[in-house]
C-alpha cells in the first residue's frame, strides 16, 4: 500500500465572511434607537402632563366642595336666635363698640358686583347655660360654661320667649380652672341699656356671628381665594381683613330665593322660594329670602394644564373664553334658609 502526504492549504478567510458593520448599519440602529427614545419621551410627556391634568381637575373638586360646605354650614344657621326665632329680639350693644351687630338688617344681606360677597347673621352653639335666677334684669348672671367666652364677645340670652344680645365685658380668663361660674356684669353691656328681663335659670347663652364671604387675593396674590371674615370692626373688610379659607376660587355669584307669598315681616308664606333674583333686584325683600342659590367659579392652580382655552359657562348662558390654559369648574348648589321656613 502506497501512502501519500497531502499537504492542506491554509485556512484563508472567505472574502465575504463579515468582519465589522457598515456606515450604513450603523446609522439604521441610531435611526431605531431615536425612534425608540422618541416614543419613550413621548409616553413620559404625555403620562406627565395626564398626570398634572389629573391632579388639577382633582384640585379644583376638592377646593369647590370645601368652598360649598363652609358657605353652607353657615348659611344653614342664618337667623337664629335662640330657642325660638320668632322671640322678640333686643340689641343693648352700642353700635359704636368693635362688638356692635346690626341684627336688624336681617338674616343675610349681600353685594351684586363682578364677584358678590353674602353675609349671615345669626348666634352659634350654646356656650353657657344660666345656673341661677337673675335678681333684677341688670344684675349679674351666674353661668355654668361649656365654651370658650372672651372679653369683648357678642352673646345672646334666650329663654325661648325673650332674646338679648349683650357685650361680655369682665375677663373670663380669671376664673377658677376648670371653670364652673363665670359673673357676667349685664348692667355693663351697654351704660344705659339693661336686659330686658330677669332670667332664670336654665336659659342659655350663645356667640352672636356676622360672617362675610367673599373673593380675594390670597397669600399668594396671583391666585383668587374664597375668604371669611367674622364679626368685623367698623374699619375691616371682608377682602382685606378676612381669613383666607379656599384658594384657587375665581368668583362667586348669588342669587337670592324670595317666597313672594309672604308678607312684609317675611311670614305667612309657605317656605318655598317664588324666585331666584340678585340683590339688585327690583322689589326684592329679605325678610322674605327663604333660600339661596350659590354659584362658586374653581379654577386650577397651575396653568398650560389644557393645549388651549376652554371655554366654559357661568351663571350667563353665553361662553367666556379665558386668556390661560387652567382648568376650571362650576359649583352649584340651593340652600334653605331653615330658620326662615320653620
Amino acid at each position: 500500500m502506497m501512502l501519500t502526504n497531502k499537504k492542506h492549504p491554509p485556512h484563508r478567510p472567505h472574502p465575504q465572511v463579515q468582519q465589522g458593520i457598515t456606515l450604513i448599519e450603523l446609522m439604521i440602529a441610531l435611526v431605531i434607537g431615536l425612534l425608540a427614545t422618541g416614543a419613550m419621551l413621548k409616553v413620559y410627556v404625555d403620562s406627565s402632563r395626564l398626570y398634572r391634568f389629573n391632579e388639577g381637575l382633582a384640585r379644583i373638586q376638592e377646593n369647590g366642595r370645601f368652598a360649598t360646605e363652609f358657605i353652607r354650614r353657615d348659611a344653614r344657621v342664618a337667623g337664629f336666635w335662640g330657642c325660638n326665632h320668632e322671640a322678640g329680639l333686643g340689641n343693648l350693644i352700642d353700635a359704636n363698640s368693635n362688638s356692635y351687630i346690626d341684627v336688624q338688617v336681617g338674616h343675610v344681606t349681600g353685594t351684586n358686583s363682578d364677584a358678590d360677597s353674602i353675609t349671615f347673621y345669626g348666634a352659634g352653639n350654646s356656650v353657657a347655660t344660666v345656673s341661677s335666677n337673675m335678681t333684677s334684669p341688670d344684675s349679674a348672671i351666674s353661668i355654668s360654661r361649656t365654651g370658650n367666652l372672651e372679653k369683648d364677645d357678642a352673646l345672646l340670652i334666650s329663654d325661648c320667649e325673650t332674646a338679648d344680645i349683650f357685650q361680655l365685658t369682665s375677663d373670663p380668663s380669671g376664673s377658677p380652672s376648670p371653670p364652673l361660674e363665670h359673673e357676667i356684669d349685664g348692667s355693663d353691656a351697654n351704660t344705659s341699656a339693661e336686659l330686658s328681663k330677669a332670667y332664670a335659670a336654665g336659659s342659655r347663652l350663645y356667640p352672636v356671628r356676622q360672617t362675610t364671604y367673599c373673593i380675594a387675593p390670597g397669600a399668594d396674590p396671583e391666585q383668587p381665594s374664597l375668604r371669611r371674615l367674622t364679626n368685623p370692626a367698623s374699619s375691616e373688610t371682608c377682602k382685606d381683613d378676612g381669613d383666607e379659607l379656599v384658594e384657587g376660587i375665581e368668583n362667586i355669584q348669588v342669587l337670592f330665593g324670595e317666597d313672594t307669598d309672604a308678607d312684609d315681616e317675611g311670614t305667612n308664606g309657605d317656605g318655598t322660594a317664588n324666585r331666584y333674583v340678585d340683590s339688585d333686584a327690583s322689589g326684592l325683600d329679605m325678610d322674605r329670602v327663604v333660600s339661596l342659590r350659590i354659584f362658586l367659579l374653581a379654577r386650577s392652580l397651575n396653568d398650560n394644564l389644557t393645549t388651549e382655552a376652554s371655554p366654559y359657562y357661568f351663571v350667563d348662558p353665553e361662553a367666556i373664553i379665558p386668556t390661560d390654559k387652567r382648568l376650571r369648574k362650576v359649583f352649584t348648589t340651593t340652600i334653605t334658609l331653615r330658620n326662615k321656613t320653620g
